[in-house]
Formats: C-alpha cells, structure tokens, sequence
C-alpha cells in the first residue's frame, strides 16, 4: 500500500478557509481505481517540536494507481483553482511512502 501525504503549514488567520476547501473537495478523488481512503490531519500543539503542519494524507492500492490519479482529468479539476500563497507560512510538501509493516488494534 502507498501512503502520500501533502503536508501543508497554513497561517493561523486561514485554518477554518482551508479546511473548508478540503471539505468540499470531498468525492473527487474517492471514485478511482486503486484508492483506498483520504484523511485530513489537524496539527495538535504538544509543546515539544513544531508541528504546525496539516496534512492531507490519502493511500492507494499501487504507486500505479496513484500515478493515474495524477494524470486524471479529476485531478486536473481538483487543482485547478489553488488556494491564495497568502493562506501559507512557506511552501508545502508532498511525502511517499510504502507501508513495509503494520500492527492493528482494537478500536
């Protein structure tokens, strides 16, 4: 399974105007092939390190499927209009990953 997670640092003054545009986004991408789930991360001040990003983290079934995703026309639509450089402290990021191992519990 892949994990990507585009890891954004938003300014306080634009929180509630960005996850309201993840919101609203919600159904664009559930429709692929290959798409296993999406979540939407708050950061939480715990007073050790900085950990002022959100993060939009969504998995697939393959970096195949993920790829097509990329190319799609939905994911054209999903980013046409970008949120304004001022609802940003600096640049986001994107990071990829390969789930080698996990360990499930009881919820």
């Amino acid at each position: 399974m892949l994990v990507v997670s585009n890891r954004f640092h938003v300014h306080e003054d634009h929180v509630e105007e960005f996850e309201e545009r993840f919101r609203n986004r919600m159904g664009e991408v559930e429709s692929m092939d290959g798409f296993v789930r999406f979540e939407f991360h708050r950061p939480v001040d715990h007073g050790h390190i900085d950990t002022g990003t959100h993060a939009a983290v969504t998995y697939w079934e393959s970096m195949d499927a993920f790829e097509a995703w990329t190319e799609s026309e939905a994911f054209r639509e999903a980013h046409r209009n970008p949120a304004p450089e001022e609802w940003f402290e600096q640049e986001g990021n994107v990071e990829i990953h390969e789930v080698g191992f996990d360990a499930g519990g009881d919820r």
